[in-house]
């Protein structure tokens, strides 16, 4: 994991924009209150993409980004390409060496910067992903952007690319007690950091105390948030992963960076382990068995 922590800097929560950019009824200057206060309250890096946009403009989401830098500077900055509005209810995917150059370039000149880390956006819907993964190795030889990985790629991907250049980091979902842990640990397995949004399961997902009901006794006893509990959980049960969270309000912002800086004791251990087992996805390296 060195190269990719040595540009993020420390283990903690990401804050994601996308909410910010795309939530009817946002505004810019709640926004950026949010990005703010996750930032001072321990936020270790912020996620944006070329496709946080509007219809009007396409570096919205770059320029909460940049924000959130000016409050802190050097913070690490992750970025996408590949993928973009259209309309006010489409996007496209291109992952063409054209187009990832534009979006590289375009992002560059936004953050005032290269990127700490380019994704290609939407490696699911691409053409030719070794084509694409050629034209971010050099634009990562060139410069342009300080290191380079795939979001929503597949193990498959993976390992097509592999011979190509050496991915430094993956963005996928990884809803707790909802999805299994096989991109993570091939991740780890590789020297790869694993970046997982949506660790809260997204909005189709059941309630995240119905999912981890010890976390959640738990945080009820020491009156803190089941979600910040178990972001401090996840965090220390999954070395080499970064949870993104994409909160909309100023409260819920630092209470998801201060889980970086929670303590985590074995008994919030075992509750966030036996939770996973018991929703058939356990934890990587316990193999079904639950802990005491």
């Amino acid at each position: 994991m060195d190269a990719i922590s040595g540009v993020l800097g420390e283990r903690g929560v990401v804050l994601g924009v996308a909410s910010l950019v795309l939530k009817d009824g946002m505004t810019a200057e709640r926004a950026e209150e949010v990005v703010r206060a996750g930032v001072a309250a321990g936020a270790v890096a912020i996620d944006t993409a070329r496709a946080y946009a509007t219809v009007d403009d396409e570096a919205v989401g770059e320029r909460l980004a940049r924000v959130a830098r000016d409050a802190r500077p050097g913070l690490p900055i992750i970025t996408k390409a590949g993928h973009y509005r259209i309309a006010t209810s489409a996007w496209d995917a291109d992952g063409s060496a054209e187009r990832l150059r534009h979006d590289a370039e375009v992002s560059r000149e936004v953050l005032g910067a290269p990127p700490s880390l380019l994704l290609l956006h939407r490696a699911d819907r691409v053409r030719d992903i070794e084509e694409s993964v050629r034209t971010l190795a050099q634009l990562r030889d060139e410069g342009i952007v300080e290191t380079i990985g795939l979001s929503n790629a597949t193990v498959e991907m993976l390992e097509q690319v592999r011979e190509i250049t050496h991915i430094n980091a993956v963005e996928n979902r990884l809803g707790l007690g909802v999805d299994r842990f096989d991109d993570y640990q091939y991740c780890v397995d590789n020297d790869i950091a694993f970046l997982a949004y949506a660790p809260f399961g997204g909005p189709q997902a059941a309630p995240l105390p119905t999912r981890v009901p010890r976390v959640a006794a738990l945080a009820t006893a020491r009156g803190a948030s089941v979600h910040r509990l178990t972001l401090a959980a996840m965090l220390d049960a999954l070395p080499g992963c970064w949870p993104i969270v994409g909160p909309t309000r100023v409260e819920s912002a630092v209470d998801a960076a201060a889980a970086g800086h929670e303590v985590v004791d074995d008994e919030l251990r075992s509750a966030f382990s036996e939770d996973m087992r018991t929703r058939e996805v356990p934890l990587p390296g316990l193999s079904g068995v639950a802990t005491d």
